[in-house]
């Protein structure tokens, strides 16, 4: 690389030149060096180059299972300084094609073992319910069936090693989960430097030596992507899991002296849950940074990730793909302010208001608004969001601030459920419900009532597939619970629907109970 570009501090192509036979990423017995990433990157941002005329500000989507290749692929994009799209490998083809062809993406990269299901998105949608696709090139992690699409090994073959560098660290358009309508691609910033303050507030560097990071969550969650590029930047490795398990993961852990991870809530409820005979068969004091996010962290889970983990190590973020990270949870922090989501990050503004956006008293409960160093620009093909009010984002978030300047999420706006003229926060019963022993998760909304408007439902995962009887768990959260907040009716089931960040989608579990009516609340 002498005599052109120099590699960033921290780059791909730095750790090529001084980690060069290092692994960079591991997953199920497969090793990436860093030289080796290098290498491929440039063969694939050539092959994009010339293969696709991908440039600067195009995009490129990517819709894999956590794996080697996909870091390949960023790499390559970000040579380009072009835009990665992830998408979820849990979409129908549909819904893929939806999100590419609204990004204008013109190259696309998967790994779904139905490529005639999946052609659509790079041959157009017979049925012309979404603009025409701009995919000009298609590349499958393995070889199908046809023609039109390369693996990705011919892909590497096809592309020259010419040496390039990333002028700028890889950049993401992130879809929302679509929990509210249809995925919406946000356009931020580009965030700016951090200022002293703000690392303070963050999770520290892991003790000197080499960072080993477990990645659990899906990259194609904001989240993900940026505890790995944390790793990378030091020069770590990051060992990937295709499909999270819990014990898979403890055992990664103990095996592989795992350092930091970033694993949703639920991911940690599922650890924590297992049989104490399992939980102690793993050696797992190597961890010194266990972040999580993305979802509201019961206090229960919190305290049970402590004892196994120790009180050394868990760190909590809430934000939003949209605003960034708002408000920071260090270890000393959730038994000191349990059911908080932390302290406001330096730099973040706070704003807690009423219904008619008027400030409200210092804890008192409103929406929260927060205008941050790292705003949403514009959602894709939309224009400027109606979320935005006078500069700030309005989250959706109903909570509270302290004198301390710890925030507390007490529920969604629009999942409030209001009964005979009562507002009904479903998060607070939802809490009160996990604190069962054998409750691994719960939702719970509202549903049709005649007299009252809505009654409280609740649909509940129990741990291991128990089968608690409905009444149990009634007559437990009547020792917390108001009569007027308490659940008319329970269900267990094997399983509650979530997106592919984790997140609970009650608009599924309420739709069969509003369908066929004039109104959904």
């Amino acid at each position: 690389m002498s005599g052109g570009p120099q590699p960033r501090p921290g780059s791909v192509e730095h750790w090529a030149r001084e980690r060069p036979h290092e692994p960079a990423v591991v997953e199920s017995g497969r090793k990436l060096t860093y030289r080796r990433w290098n290498e491929q990157a440039n063969r694939i941002a050539d092959l994009l180059s010339e293969g696709a005329g991908v440039g600067e500000g195009d995009r490129v989507a990517v819709c894999t299972h956590n794996c080697v290749e996909w870091f390949v692929v960023q790499a390559a994009i970000a040579k380009l300084g072009a835009l990665l799209v992830p998408v979820s490998h849990k979409l129908t083809p549909a819904e893929v094609h939806y999100i590419v062809a609204d990004a204008g993406a013109r190259a696309f990269f998967f790994d779904h073992p139905d490529q005639d299901g999946l052609a659509r998105v790079w041959t157009g949608d017979p049925s012309g319910a979404v603009r025409p696709s701009r995919v000009v090139l298609a590349i499958s992690v393995e070889r199908g069936s046809r023609e039109d699409v390369l693996s990705f090994e011919e892909a590497c073959a096809l592309g020259h090693a010419t040496p390039r560098v990333a002028a700028a660290s890889p950049r993401s358009i992130v879809y929302t989960s679509g929990t509210t309508g249809r995925p919406r691609g946000v356009v931020t910033s580009r965030p700016p430097a951090r200022s002293g303050d703000e690392r303070k507030r963050s999770a520290p560097a892991p003790h000197p030596g080499v960072m080993r990071n477990l990645l659990g969550a899906p990259l194609t969650h904001a989240a993900g992507q940026a505890s790995a590029r944390a790793t990378h930047a030091a020069g770590g490795c990051v060992h990937v899991m295709r499909r999270f398990d819990a014990e898979e993961a403890l055992r990664i852990i103990s095996d592989s002296k795992i350092t930091m991870s970033f694993l949703v809530p639920t991911m940690l409820s599922r650890i924590v849950n297992l049989p104490k005979g399992v939980l102690v068969r793993y050696d797992l004091s190597s961890i010194q940074i266990l972040t999580t996010g993305a979802s509201p962290c019961p206090q229960a889970t919190k305290e049970r990730v402590i004892g196994l983990f120790g009180p050394h190590c868990l760190f909590e973020s809430y934000g939003s793909t949209e605003v960034g990270l708002v408000s920071s949870m260090l270890p000393g922090d959730h038994l000191m302010k349990p059911g908080s989501c932390g302290r406001v990050r330096p730099g973040v503004d706070v704003r807690i208001v009423d219904a008619d956006g008027a400030p409200v008293d210092l804890g008192e409960v409103g929406e929260i608004l927060v205008r941050t160093p790292v705003m949403i620009e514009q959602y894709l093909n939309q224009g400027t969001p109606a979320e935005l009010v006078g500069g700030y984002f309005a989250t959706g978030d109903v909570g509270r601030m302290d004198s301390d300047g710890f925030l507390y999420i007490v529920d969604r706006k629009k999942d409030m459920i209001i009964a005979g003229g009562v507002n009904i926060y479903p998060a607070e019963i939802e809490a009160a419900l996990r604190a069962h022993k054998s409750v691994l998760d719960a939702a719970v909304f509202g549903i049709p009532h005649p007299e009252w408007g809505e009654e409280v439902k609740a649909v509940v995962e129990c741990v291991d597939g128990r089968r608690v009887p409905a009444e149990e768990l009634l007559d437990f959260v009547s020792v917390e619970l108001a009569g007027f907040k308490r659940p008319r009716s329970i269900d267990v089931v094997d399983e509650i629907p979530r997106n592919p960040a984790g997140k609970v989608l009650k608009g599924e579990l309420r739709a069969r109970y509003w369908a066929g009516r004039d109104r959904a609340v």
